[in-house]
C-alpha cells in the first residue's frame, strides 16, 4: 500500500469518531495513529449523557481485530462535566507485532434509560503500525537494552542463609580457639549435685562465720537463715517452702509423717521470730540469735538421720528382698537340673534293655 492511500485512509476514516443522538454523545478514540511495532496504546470508548442509564460498551476479549491484541482492560472511569452530563469511559490497552495499516470495526455500545432503549455503533477508526530501520551495515540489535528486575526477598534469602551459617561456624571456632589457648575444657562439666543435707550444713556454717547478727545485722541473718530452712525442706521433703508464707510451710509441715511435732514447734518459733525481725522491725536477744542457729542445725542433723536410717532400712529390705529371690532362683533352677539328669538316666536304662 502506497503512503499516498494511507494518508487518503486515514483521511477518511478519523482518529476520534464522535456521534450525536439527541442528548447522548458517543465515540471511540486512540491514543495515536501513528506506533511502532510492539508498541502499546489506549482503545477508549466513550459515552456521554445522563446519570442513571445502563450503559453495556463492548466487551473485548483476546483481540480487537485481526492483528491486534488485547493487552489489558477494561478500567472503567465516569466523571461529571462542567454541562452537568456525565462522561463515561471504558478503555483497553491494545498492541499490534506486525506492521501495516489496522481499521478497528464499528463497535457496539447499548443504552437502556427512559428515553433511549437502543444499540448505537460507533465510527471505525485507523492507526499505523510502522517497525523500526534497520542499518545493514550494523545488522539486527536491541532496541532497548535488556531490563534488569530488582532483587526480591526470595532471591537473597538463600545467601543470607549461607552468610549467618559462615558467621556462626567462624563464631564457634573462634570460641574453641580461646579456650584451647586459656587451657579450658571445651564443654563446661555438669555441676556436681550436692545433697539437700551436705547444701544446708555448709551454708549454716557461712552464717555462723560471717557473724552477721553480732555486727548488727539481723535482718540479713535472719532472711539467709530461714532460707536456708526452707530450700532443706525443698530438697528433703517436697515442701514449696521458697514460695509458701510461713503459715503455709507450717501448715504443710503438720501433715509431713517424717517431722516431728517438736521439730516444727520450733521451726515455727524461729519462722515466727524471722517474720517479726523482716517485716516489723523486731531487735531479738543475743541468745535468741545463737538459739535458733542451734535449732536449725539441729533440724536439719535429726531430720537427716531419721531420713537416712530409713532409706538404709529400705535399703537393706530391697537387698534381703533381692537375696531372697536369687536363692529362690538358684533353687529352681537345681531342681530343674536333677530332673534333667533323673530323666536323662531313665532314658539311657531304656535304651539297655
Amino acid at each position: 500500500m502506497g503512503i499516498k492511500h494511507i494518508l487518503l485512509f486515514l483521511f477518511l476514516l478519523p482518529l476520534a469518531g464522535t456521534l450525536k443522538s439527541q442528548s447522548v454523545e458517543y465515540g471511540v478514540e486512540l491514543d495515536t495513529n501513528h506506533m511502532m511495532i510492539g508498541d502499546q496504546q489506549h482503545l477508549t470508548f466513550k459515552l456521554k449523557g445522563e446519570l442513571g442509564m445502563k450503559i453495556s460498551f463492548p466487551q473485548l476479549k483476546d483481540t480487537v481485530t485481526k492483528g491486534v491484541e488485547v493487552i489489558s482492560g477494561p478500567i472503567f472511569d465516569s466523571i461529571q462535566e462542567a454541562d452537568g452530563r456525565w462522561l463515561f469511559e471504558a478503555k483497553y490497552v491494545i498492541s499490534a507485532f506486525d506492521t501495516g495499516v489496522y481499521v478497528l470495526p464499528a463497535m457496539p455500545i447499548s443504552i437502556e434509560s427512559n428515553e433511549y432503549n437502543n444499540v448505537l455503533r460507533t465510527e471505525p477508526v485507523a492507526f499505523v503500525v510502522n517497525t523500526y530501520q534497520v542499518d545493514a551495515e550494523k545488522g539486527n540489535y536491541d532496541i532497548v537494552m535488556p531490563y534488569k528486575a530488582p532483587l526480591t526477598f526470595i532471591e537473597v534469602l538463600p545467601y543470607l542463609l549461607y552468610g549467618l551459617i559462615a558467621v556462626v561456624i567462624l563464631l564457634l571456632a573462634w570460641w574453641f580457639w580461646r579456650r584451647y589457648k586459656k587451657n579450658k575444657p571445651l564443654f563446661t562439666p555438669k555441676k556436681e549435685e550436692i545433697p539437700p543435707y551436705i547444701k544446708a550444713i555448709r551454708s549454716l556454717d557461712e552464717i555462723k562465720n560471717d557473724k552477721l547478727w553480732q555486727s548488727g545485722y539481723e535482718k540479713e541473718y535472719y532472711t539467709r537463715l530461714t532460707d536456708i530452712v526452707r530450700q532443706y525442706l525443698g530438697g528433703e521433703f517436697n515442701i514449696s517452702a521458697m514460695e509458701q508464707t510461713s503459715n503455709e510451710t507450717l501448715k504443710e509441715m503438720d501433715g509431713c509423717q517424717k517431722i516431728d511435732k517438736s521439730e516444727r514447734e520450733k521451726m515455727a518459733e524461729m519462722l515466727s521470730t524471722a517474720d517479726f525481725v523482716k517485716f516489723a522491725k523486731y531487735t531479738p536477744l543475743q541468745d535468741e540469735n545463737a538459739r535458733y542457729l542451734d535449732s536449725a542445725y539441729s533440724f536439719v542433723n535429726t531430720t537427716h538421720q531419721r531420713l537416712q536410717a530409713e532409706r538404709d532400712e529400705q535399703e537393706r529390705i530391697e537387698e534381703e528382698e533381692r537375696k531372697r529371690l536369687e536363692e529362690v532362683a538358684r533353687v529352681e533352677e537345681e531342681k530343674r537340673v536333677k530332673e534333667e539328669e533323673k530323666a536323662q538316666i531313665t532314658t539311657e536304662e531304656k535304651i539297655e534293655n
